[in-house]
């Protein structure tokens, strides 16, 4: 069985750590008792090997005896996309977080059914918690505060970005890709298609068919993996 994963909101650090209420419930689920080990992690890059103190309906106290500190995710591109509406928004923030994507970006565009999300919102912080604790990793997906087309191309290098399209290339993007632009399931406007050919941004096809918002980010993380070679397995 996989060592459980709890997390902090202070920095990780050698020695005792209160954990909250909810990450003592989940001990309690998980059925951890004193003594047994967990790793402790602040999604900002540190993580702690600790084992349980003592765990209450309020609080949970842990003792971390080591502590790593990991580097800021590198690998992948920013997933920038349309805003999926209700539960299909925490259905891409998982799966994108599993896979390891460091980024989202939100995007207003001219066809949006959804123009706003608040990357601070309690339910967002706690998809990307939970997600992060499931997948492992030390840093949280960043979601960053939503922006228009423009302001989005406005400093990007040409040839380096990649923008959903089934009668793009299809396969694995290539390693250059920093920057991958998900439309709306209405497709973008004339005025942005225009804006994407002017900066050089090139169509990708996911599939052969028109994709919902979440699953043409979630292929695109996987497509952009795939070509850097760097997917790996983990526990089910």
């Amino acid at each position: 069985m996989s060592v459980f994963w709890a997390f902090s909101e202070e920095d990780v650090a050698v020695g005792e750590c209160v954990l909250s209420g909810d990450e003592s419930r989940h001990l309690g689920a998980r059925r951890l008792r004193p003594g047994d080990s967990l790793v402790v992690f602040d999604g900002r890059g540190g993580t702690g090997d600790a084992r349980l103190v003592e765990a209450t309906k309020r609080a949970a106290r842990v003792e971390i005896g080591s502590v790593e500190h990991v580097p800021a995710p590198s690998e992948g591109p920013v997933i920038a996309s349309a805003v999926p509406k209700g539960d299909r928004l925490s259905t891409m923030l998982q799966m994108l977080s599993q896979l390891g994507a460091p980024v989202w970006q939100p995007l207003v565009l001219e066809h949006s059914v959804v123009r706003s999300v608040d990357p601070e919102a309690a339910r967002l912080r706690r998809i990307l918690i939970e997600s992060a604790k499931l997948a492992r990793r030390p840093w949280l997906l960043e979601v960053r505060p939503p922006v228009g087309l423009d302001a989005l191309l406005a400093e990007l290098r040409p040839g380096t970005a990649c923008f959903g399209d089934r009668e793009g290339a299809a396969g694995p993007l290539p390693a250059e890709c920093a920057l991958v632009v998900i439309g709306p399931e209405a497709g973008f406007s004339e005025g942005e298609r225009k804006d994407l050919e002017r900066a050089d941004v090139r169509p990708a096809a996911f599939a052969p068919h028109n994709l919902r918002i979440e699953t043409a980010a979630i292929a695109a993380a996987a497509s952009a993996f795939a070509g850097r070679g760097s997917g790996r397995g983990g526990d089910a």
